[in-house]
């Protein structure tokens, strides 16, 4: 592949899609393209995550391989026999491609891994907003609008309002008819309707005429019918109590065999007798619908369509004559006029119905865009909407021409899932006709796993992109090689899917082949798999769950027994719950199996899909902030008290009324006051400890504890997280009742996953699309599909030579295309979603079928029906030998078998180590800097408890600015290097100096040293790194004079500068240049924790005090119950653990200004003593947790402050180590709140 122009890639499941395109990317960046320049979209979140991790090891993997190459110096001809041993294609493609110059690609791929971050992989939709974003000028959406998670809520008050617009339009006859009717719903019974068209948001949506509705056929036929007597029913005897009664069809004479004499002498007399009186008004008395059924019966089916006979093929005596004479009598004529009055009036009140559901679909996609605009909130696919209008026009081309430019590569995987509005964007800026070729775009897709049609995607979208392409001359690529499954089972089913290749919608099947992924055998009783593909087919009257759950048992039985396991070269591993799925087309038949599994003691691991703001846990939470909120309403705090949370029951709550709730109202109290002062999360912590609610929460054993505690702290962290959005208590207690009140099934509240997630897995099939299991169940793998309830109808029609998607309200009067094209649309979905199902397994999948019901006596036999996989099942062998060899049909079992216990090979002693006692404050923290309040004014703010701090790496560095008259006056005897002078003092150019010392290699050669330095200042542009490289170039050609000063002229000077560093003795003999990789952590964070009380900082300052490196004044930190900070080195000297410190901070142009009194007199001045003993104590603390036998005297060592403007590498230079008393340590982790002083 050749990365200019188009190209389309059909990757079929299990061909390695995800390798194939990371290795593509490596190219990519070994050709014209870096990181910043490509953008690669996926249709998860989960799956972009995954590929960019998937990029980053493929191009690591690439780049190692070939420096291993450079390493051994291998000639041509050694090189072309490396070549041609490999096995891994794109190791072989690059080595064939770069053999003379692989130099090259080394230090392209370590440029390209140096800028990964600013690789864009991401789905359509974020990237739609990055777009937007980036470019809002050239778009014309300057406003920007944030992503809002409350569509359904705006759609519903639109669908509100645009109801009740319809119904003041409406006459009120229309009105009352429909309710009569009840053609005219509640706006919740819309919102299905209208959330499936805003998924087709580009999809024309076809209207139609509402027509008249017009009652007066209807109000004068009921009259007559009213008008029959007795006399004149009596006279169609013969008909239903004579010689003619047993001349009607049987389906007019009723399954008891007594004609039509029910009808006659019961039915329309009664019915006669009860609407005599405004006939028209009685016809809509639900009470009186059986009585017009039963006299509708003569000429309607229970479908309420026309009858093709009433009477039997006529012969005597019922002759045609005779028959004629029976539809020619008045009774008849009246009721058959009444019947086609119905008729005419149902087709006219539909068609009303339907031009209201037009109505309210054409109105609500209308208005959706003006409200969210309205309130500067967006969705996701009205962002992508509004990008792909953006992109119309002379305007659009110029703005599409910007984004190419700025983005030349784009890759986009899942090709097949993606909507029209999605693929307009797509092509307006990458397959534009005027540039497409100086570009690249890479679509990824396979048409076969199209499966998410509800969601707004479209094989039309996909087939008219693919036509796009090949009338571009872009290329097309297939990948056949199944990796996923095993030889055997990819034989077996591409066998099955070659009986009949054609899927409907243009997708036609490839004959697939197995990959060369190795898989370890599966062993079932000394054979390897026997028949991968079973189908088992259930009794018609028994229930499929039950025969999964005995075959699941007895698969583990067999794996316990040593008779199924998997031949690993380490060693057999039998077959596990973990390895077995169970896949289902609807959740209803895994809430079966799911009973069943358990009900035999079979573990089960399935995601939950209810939202945590669902069950008793979610109302007990809201009804203990109601009493937080109102602790003074009795009636609330009782509330509270009954809940699950607080563990009182109704005896006890009758006992404490007795004796008063003052204790419960005053707590409450308490609660909201701190609620106000100190923020939700320290109240609600508080709160939860006071209650021992963690503790009611597991006070009885069940099953759903750990669920119960999960959803608890699940709903902590979202209350906390709101907390921060919305202002005042009270604004997240409503926030919080209206979540409870109307729960949804937005991604950020579904029920988060147990610990204990293991076992059998339940699915639908499109949530395991793109998943892999060793052994799969298909349940009801025959079922026919469902009866289609969708209130649409989606068809095709053609506009200037391209087939487009139309929409219709679906209704009795539509063409018969569009439901044909309709029809053809889902059951091909269908055919795609078990091409989804029967790919997932690597090993064995186990169909499920379902026997047809017998026959009757005298009736033939019932055939399978042509549905699910047997569409394909019925069909001819296109191989038989394969299907004979490959698959079977196995018997149900008829009983469950007695389940096996492992046996306990070793008894493993568990001793629990003892539970911390620190106390835990996640809000509440201050820092070093927040302490210090000495420090520039600009570091001064109250920072009692920081919510969030990020403090730059410099940020705490002083420097001593000499009088510029003293400059010129002073001779300075030794002069510091030119660039320790010149070299920018500040925040930003200390913290790159930081940055510098932490991705160095303190052992590396001056060569890869000097690299690095060029690689920071192209790269890191966060601290200004370009200015800092110009400022430097300007003062080197103003000291140089009329000499041409290079950017190398400057990395030889900062090289130099670290090399002196690295030289430097710390303390004693001991160099930086020392260490290696793996005895040395660099920036290393950490959260120390505080005492539960006030903060005692003149015990801190009297300990310095004693120890003789008096500190200046802190700040008070009343509340901080953590204290963070990073430190810039720990390093392990081969006998202490150390911390070293970085500063740049200038002390004067003389080295003699960088001598050890003039260093311990910074200190001092800044302060620096606290911040060494504060990094001391954090490493002291975390040795102690994570080194056995630890012993401070013996493990902990000291403080370096390197001050690097003086290190030239010697020692007594720009170093000042320090290592306290570890009675000194010891105190001063007292004072910070050791836990030992607390117990």
């Amino acid at each position: 592949m050749q990365f200019k122009g188009l190209h389309w890639i059909e990757a079929s499941a299990g061909t390695g899609k995800t390798y194939t395109l990371s290795s593509l990317m490596v190219r990519i960046f070994l050709k014209d393209y870096l990181p910043n320049q490509v953008i690669a979209t996926t249709f998860t979140r989960a799956a972009a995550a995954e590929l960019k991790s998937r990029i980053r090891a493929r191009l690591l993997e690439t780049q190692q391989y070939i420096d291993q190459c450079l390493n051994q110096s291998l000639d041509q001809r050694a090189l072309a026999e490396k070549i041609a041993q490999l096995q891994d294609p794109l190791l072989k493609n690059v080595l064939q491609e770069y053999r003379l110059k692989l130099d090259y690609a080394s230090s392209r791929l370590n440029l390209v891994i140096a800028q990964l971050d600013e690789l864009f992989v991401g789905t359509l939709d974020s990237f739609s907003q990055k777009l937007l974003r980036e470019f809002s000028f050239e778009s014309g959406k300057i406003e920007r609008a944030n992503i809002t998670d409350q569509a359904s809520v705006y759609t519903e008050q639109l669908l509100h309002d645009v109801l009740r617009e319809w119904i003041q339009a409406q006459p009120q006859h229309v009105v009352d008819y429909m309710l009569l009717c009840g053609r005219l719903k509640s706006a919740a019974d819309y919102e299905g309707l209208v959330n499936t068209s805003l998924n087709f948001a580009s999809a024309e949506i076809q209207g139609i005429d509402q027509g008249q509705l017009d009652v007066q056929d209807l109000a004068e036929a009921l009259q007559n019918l009213a008008s029959i007597t007795i006399p004149q029913i009596e006279e169609l005897k013969e008909y239903y109590d004579g010689e003619y009664s047993f001349n009607f069809s049987h389906y007019v004479a009723g399954s008891d065999k007594k004609g039509l004499q029910p009808l006659f002498t019961e039915a329309l007399p009664k019915l006669i007798e009860k609407i005599k009186h405004n006939p028209l008004e009685h016809y809509f008395n639900s009470h009186l619908a059986e009585l017009f059924n039963a006299v509708f019966a003569l000429y309607l089916n229970q479908d309420g369509k026309l009858r093709k006979s009433i009477f039997n093929k006529a012969k005597a005596p019922c002759t045609q004559e005779v028959q004629d004479a029976f539809f020619d009598h008045p009774v008849i004529r009246k009721i058959k006029a009444v019947v086609d009055a119905k008729l005419n009036f149902e087709r006219q009140i539909e068609l009303v119905e339907t031009n209201l559901k037009f109505y309210l679909v054409q109105h609500v996609k209308q208005r959706l865009p003006q409200l969210l605009q309205q309130k500067g909130e967006t969705t996701f696919s009205q962002q992508i909407r509004s990008l792909a209008e953006a992109l119309q026009g002379e305007r659009g081309q110029r703005f599409a021409q910007f984004v190419h430019t700025r983005y030349p590569l784009i890759l986009v995987d899942e090709f097949q899932d993606t909507n029209q509005d999605q693929d307009d964007m797509l092509a307006q800026i990458w397959r534009n006709p005027k540039w497409y070729a100086r570009g690249c775009m890479i679509m990824v897709g396979d048409p076969k796993q199209a499966i998410y049609g509800f969601r707004g995607g479209d094989m039309l979208t996909y087939n008219n992109a693919r036509d796009d392409v090949l009338k571009k001359q872009g290329r097309i690529y297939s990948l056949r090689q199944n990796h996923r499954s095993v030889k055997e089972l990819v034989s077996v089913v591409d066998e099955l899917f070659q009986r009949q290749p054609a899927f409907g919608e243009k997708v036609i099947y490839d004959p697939v082949i197995a990959g060369s992924r190795p898989h370890p055998a599966l062993m079932d009783r000394q054979q390897v798999n026997p028949a991968p593909l079973r189908w088992v087919t259930v009794e018609h009257d028994q229930d499929e769950s039950i025969q999964i759950a005995r075959k699941i048992r007895e698969l583990l039985n067999q794996g316990i027994a040593g008779d199924l396991y998997f031949d690993h070269s380490s060693g057999k591993v039998a077959l596990q719950a973990d390895d077995i799925a169970i896949l289902s087309t609807s959740h209803q038949k895994l809430d079966q199996a799911q009973y069943e599994l358990e009900r035999i003691g079979i573990q089960v691991n399935r995601s939950s899909q209810r939202s945590v703001f669902t069950g008793f846990l979610a109302k007990d939470v809201a009804a203990i902030l109601t009493a937080i909120l109102h602790p003074y309403d009795e009636a609330k705090v009782k509330r509270a008290l009954l809940t699950r949370l607080l563990g009182y029951n109704l005896q006890q709550l009758i006992e404490l009324e007795q004796q008063g709730l003052g204790q419960f109202i005053y707590d409450f109290d308490c609660i909201r006051e701190m609620w106000v002062n100190k923020g939700f999360l320290t109240a609600w912590n508080y709160c939860l400890n006071l209650f021992k609610v963690w503790e009611n929460l597991v006070a009885k054993r069940s099953f759903d504890n750990e669920r119960h505690v999960v959803n608890l702290r699940h709903l902590t962290e979202l209350l906390s997280r709101q907390s921060e959005r919305h202002q005042g208590a009270y604004m997240l207690y409503y926030w919080y009742l209206q979540q409870v009140e109307s729960p949804a099934k937005r991604d950020w509240e579904i029920e988060r996953k147990l610990s204990n997630a293991a076992g059998v897995k339940l699915m639908t099939i499109h949530q395991s699309k793109g998943l892999e299991f060793k052994v799969v169940f298909l349940m009801s793998a025959d079922q026919p599909p469902k009866s289609d309830k969708s209130a649409l109808v989606f068809a095709t029609q053609e506009a200037q030579g391209i087939e487009q998607r139309v929409i219709a309200i679906k209704h009795k009067d539509i063409d018969a295309t569009a439901t044909q094209q309709h029809s053809e649309r889902r059951l091909a979905e269908l055919n795609r979603l078990w091409y989804v199902a029967l790919t997932r397994a690597s090993y064995r999948v186990y169909a499920m079928l379902k026997q047809p019901t017998p026959a009757k006596e005298g009736k033939k036999e019932a055939a399978p029906k042509s549905a699910g996989l047997n569409v394909w099942r019925l069909q001819a062998p296109s191989s038989a030998e394969i299907a004979a060899a490959w698959s079977c049909d196995e018997a149900p079992l008829t009983q469950l078998a007695a389940a096996l216990q492992l046996e306990q090979v070793q008894e493993i002693k568990i001793e629990a180590a003892d539970f911390p006692q620190r106390r835990f404050y996640p809000r509440t923290k201050t820092s070093f800097s927040g302490l210090a309040q000495h420090l520039p004014a600009a570091m001064r703010s109250d920072t009692l408890a920081l919510a969030s701090e990020e403090q730059a790496a410099a940020a705490d560095e002083i420097n001593q600015e000499p009088v510029e008259a003293e400059q010129e006056i002073v001779q300075v005897a030794q002069p510091i290097a030119w660039i320790k002078a010149n070299f920018q003092r500040g925040t930003q150019a200390g913290s790159f100096l930081h940055k510098l010392f932490e991705y160095i290699d303190f052992k590396a050669s001056y060569n890869d040293i000097l690299e690095e330095v060029k690689r920071r200042f192209h790269n890191d542009k966060e601290f200004n790194s370009d200015v800092l490289l110009a400022d430097l170039m300007a003062k080197l050609d103003t000291a140089k004079g009329s000499a041409t000063v290079q950017e190398a002229d400057i990395f030889a000077h900062m090289t130099e500068w670290l090399k002196d560093v690295l030289n430097t003795p710390l303390h004693d003999t001991f160099q930086l240049s020392a260490l290696s990789t793996a005895h040395y952590l660099s920036e290393f964070p950490f959260y120390l924790a505080l005492a539960d009380q006030r903060l005692f900082i003149q015990a801190i300052q009297q300990l310095f005090e004693d120890a003789g490196h008096p500190i200046q004044d802190l700040n008070e930190a009343a509340t901080a119950r953590y204290l963070t900070g990073s430190i810039d080195l720990v390093y392990f000297d081969g006998q202490c653990y150390h911390i070293a410190d970085y500063k740049s901070n200038y002390l004067g142009a003389d080295q003699r200004d960088y001598e050890k009194t003039n260093l311990e007199h910074n200190m001092t001045q800044s302060s620096y003593w606290l911040q060494a003993a504060l990094y001391l104590v954090a490493l002291h603390r975390y040795l102690g947790s994570r080194l056995q036998d630890y012993d401070i005297r013996q493990h902990l060592g000291g403080a370096s402050y390197l001050y690097l403007r003086g290190m030239q590498g010697q020692a007594g230079q720009g170093v000042c180590h320090w290592r306290p008393d570890a009675e000194f340590i010891l105190q001063l982790d007292q004072i910070l709140g050791y836990f030992e002083l607390k117990k």
